[in-house]
């Protein structure tokens, strides 16, 4: 596994190192001093895991994260307590509270030694907060962050053509491939701006920007044809859905 050392104090940074010596699964590809180097580093070497500082100049260790498309399993090296309950709920694999020693950091790494391939839903949902940190409460996340692999993948809303379930939770189709979200079909109509996504089956919601033409399929239904020739049907109980797009 890869790691990066993300800490504006040099101290701090050397004791991670020197304890990361202990541990040959992991290698240490560089270290930060700062929130804007952090995300640029990230994005370049994409480690497994990532010793973050949260209080740091540029950016701090939340909004690091919130820059990201890809993140890592994480695991906060702070001196501020007060952060802990946000960071675990968030699901961080470890809180490192300044000082600590080497049986506390064995134990931190144990952790995400252990942690399975599969990230923690959890910090998609932190992430998902801070996209929209800022922005008026009625708007929109601009984009759904989804596992794939070890990672947190970022699928720009505006790229969706078509979520369809599967099962308890959903696959969204963009015309760059498929992405598997842990969230029901329930709850991503929920997050999706209605004005741009339509239920037209109980099985699945449809962008309107990639609906190409409609026809009706003679039972009070439609056929739906998406960018890219897919069809899909609106079934007779959702069609008032889509009559107020009828010209």
């Amino acid at each position: 596994m890869t790691t990066l050392i993300i800490d504006d104090e040099a101290p701090a940074r050397l004791i991670v190192r020197q304890y990361l010596a202990e541990f040959p699964q992991l290698t240490v590809l560089a270290e930060c001093a700062d929130g804007l180097s952090a995300v640029a580093a990230i994005r370049e070497h994409r480690p497994d895991v990532v010793f973050l500082d949260i209080q740091m100049p540029g950016l701090t260790g939340f909004e690091v994260l919130a820059e990201l498309t890809e993140v890592p399993r994480v695991i906060f090296s702070t001196a501020y307590q007060q952060h802990a309950l946000d960071a675990f709920a968030a699901g961080a694999v470890d809180y490192l509270l300044k000082p600590y020693d080497r049986t506390r950091f064995r134990l931190a790494v144990a952790r995400v030694l252990a942690q399975p391939a599969a990230p923690d839903a959890a910090l998609g949902r932190l992430l998902q907060r801070l996209d929209e940190a800022g922005a008026p409460a009625a708007a929109y996340p601009p984009r759904l962050f989804v596992p794939q692999g070890g990672r947190l993948v970022a699928v720009p809303v505006a790229e969706i053509q078509l979520v369809e379930a599967a099962g308890d939770y959903a696959t969204l189709h963009t015309a760059s491939g498929q992405f598997f979200s842990s969230l029901g079909l329930g709850q991503l109509a929920q997050r999706l701006d209605p004005s741009r996504f339509l239920r037209i089956h109980r099985s699945l919601l449809v962008a309107l920007d990639a609906v190409r033409d409609l026809e009706r399929d003679g039972s009070g239904g439609y056929y739906a044809t998406l960018a890219g020739g897919r069809v899909v049907r609106v079934s007779r109980g959702y069609a008032d859905a889509v009559k107020p797009l009828l010209g």
